[in-house]
């Protein structure tokens, strides 16, 4: 599963934040999230995160929906539920955040707290894959390869493994390396092209 995030504010000011959270601030509810999740500043505490990441979630502030997702998956601070995991995924990934989108692909891949579905895990995919996502760069182009849910297209499995690459992906350079051992040379060079292209225009 996906990491969650904690990037930013290093030096934080626990009581002013704590204050801006109880008014309402939705960054301030996020990063005290994050304090009492990390223990940054302030004790440790899994339920005080949840509580914090529940507040700002409810307010579509996606890092904390996204989190918020992982603890419930994760069952830290909280009780273990991949409903709920689905849930609040749903809500970032809706949003266009590209984690939550790929996540939630998997969770449609697995049949975790909502109905397996291999439509829904391709649609996730691609739309995390679109947004930059590496991993997603990489499982649908594995999809492309094994044709799960996708017509097989060595093509589109290279353009999706090669666009993972450049997004510093090492499972990607590691799956290219057997594709390139069964592409054939004019496979290989239609995707290059078709990668290109794709750099291009999402510079």
């Amino acid at each position: 599963m996906t990491e969650q995030k904690s990037e930013g504010k290093e030096n934080v000011d626990i009581e002013n934040i704590q204050k801006r959270a109880k008014e309402g601030d939705v960054e301030s509810q996020f990063w005290l999230a994050v304090s009492y999740h990390m223990g940054k500043g302030i004790a440790k505490d899994g339920e005080q995160a949840v509580i914090w990441y529940r507040k700002a979630a409810e307010q579509n502030h996606t890092p904390a929906q996204f989190n918020l997702a992982m603890l419930y998956y994760l069952g830290n601070g909280v009780t273990k539920d991949f409903k709920e995991t689905a849930k609040w995924l749903t809500r970032a990934a809706e949003q266009g955040e590209a984690a939550s989108q790929n996540t939630l692909a998997v969770l449609y891949f697995n049949g975790e707290g909502v109905e397996k579905n291999m439509d829904e895990a391709i649609k996730w995919w691609q739309r995390s894959a679109e947004n930059g996502n590496s991993k997603a760069q990489v499982s649908l182009g594995a999809m492309y390869y094994d044709g799960k849910g996708v017509e097989k297209d060595m093509v589109q499995a290279l353009m999706w493994h090669n666009l993972s690459i450049i997004n510093g992906s090492e499972d990607g350079e590691h799956n290219r390396k057997t594709l390139e051992k069964e592409a054939t040379p004019e496979q290989l060079d239609e995707a290059k092209k078709l990668t290109d292209e794709w750099v291009k225009n999402h510079s």
